[in-house]
C-alpha cells in the first residue's frame, strides 16, 4: 500500500479526528524537499501544522527553540543540563538527582551526539519523501486498536513513555534508535505550542511496521466487527421508574 491508501485505511476504521504525520531525519539539510520557516518554531509547531493544516514542513536546529526536542531527535548533543538533570529541578523533580534519572528516562537521541540535520514533516498521504516515522495523535480507545493491531503478529507489549516531558519527539527518537512502536503522553510543551487536547495520546511507529504490519492487520480486525467506537452492548432489558413503563397502570 502506498501512504496514501495507509492514511486512508487509518481513518475508515479508526475515525482519526487528525491527520496521520510521516516524519523523516535528514544528517543534511540540503535533502530537505522545502526550505526551513525563516522564525524559529518547535518540532510540535511543525508537527501540528501538519496534521491540523495538511502542511508539509521543515526544521533545522538552528531555526528551533526547544533544546530537549532537538536533543530527543537527534538534531543537536543532548545538552549537559539534560545530562546532568538540573534542567529538570524544580519544574518536574526535587532534586538533580531525581532529574538525572528522570532524563535518562526521556529518550534522547543526542546521548549519542548530533546525529541528524534537519527534520521533515508531512501528513502521510501527503508525504514527498520515505517517512522513518508515523505519528498518530489519538484518543486511549483507538491506541488500543492500535497497539492491537502490532501485537496481532506477535503478541508482544507496546513500549510507553512513562514521564511525560518531550514525548513526541522521544518517541520520535525512540523509532528511529530501536526500530519499535511507542506510546507516548504529549507533554506541557505539545499542549501549549501544538494545540494537542486534553485527550489525545501519541502513538509513532516505523513507517514499515505502519505499512507492513499494522495496516493489513487493522483491516483483518475490523472484518471481525467495529473497532472504533466500541458498539454498546444494549441486548438486555432496561430497569426504568415505573411511571415510564409501558405496564403501567393510570
Amino acid at each position: 500500500m502506498n501512504p496514501m491508501e495507509v492514511e486512508d485505511l487509518f481513518a475508515k476504521h479508526l475515525k482519526t479526528e487528525t491527520r496521520p504525520v510521516a516524519v523523516a531525519l535528514w544528517k543534511n539539510r540540503n535533502d530537505l524537499g522545502r526550505k526551513p520557516f525563516p522564525m524559529k518554531l518547535n518540532i510540535c509547531h511543525l508537527l501540528s501544522m501538519a496534521r491540523h493544516g495538511g502542511r508539509t514542513t521543515a526544521g533545522v536546529p538552528d531555526r528551533m527553540v526547544c533544546a530537549l526536542g532537538a536533543a530527543c531527535t537527534g538534531l543537536v548533543e543532548t545538552p549537559e543540563r539534560f545530562r546532568n538533570g538540573e534542567a529538570a529541578v524544580g519544574k518536574y523533580t526535587e532534586t538533580a538527582e531525581a532529574g538525572k534519572t528522570f532524563f535518562e528516562h526521556t529518550y534522547m537521541l543526542g546521548d549519542q551526539g548530533k546525529v541528524y540535520d534537519a527534520i521533515e514533516i508531512a501528513p502521510l498521504g501527503d508525504a514527498g519523501f520515505e517517512p522513518g516515522v508515523v505519528l498518530f495523535y489519538v484518543n486511549p480507545a483507538q491506541v488500543m486498536r492500535l497497539v492491537h493491531s502490532v501485537v496481532w503478529s506477535t503478541g508482544e507489549l507496546v513500549a510507553a513513555d512513562t514521564v511525560a516531558e518531550a514525548a513526541v519527539c522521544s518517541a520520535i527518537g525512540f523509532v528511529l534508535g530501536e526500530g519499535r512502536p511507542m506510546i507516548g503522553f504529549p507533554c506541557a510543551g505539545d499542549r501549549r505550542f501544538g494545540g494537542t487536547q486534553n485527550h489525545e495520546l501519541v502513538f509513532a511507529a516505523p513507517w514499515s511496521t505502519v505499512r507492513d504490519t499494522m495496516a493489513p492487520n487493522l483491516a483483518l480486525l475490523a472484518a471481525k466487527g467495529p473497532l472504533y467506537p466500541v458498539p454498546p452492548d444494549v441486548m438486555h432489558e432496561p430497569s426504568m421508574p415505573p411511571a415510564y413503563t409501558l405496564d403501567c397502570h393510570d
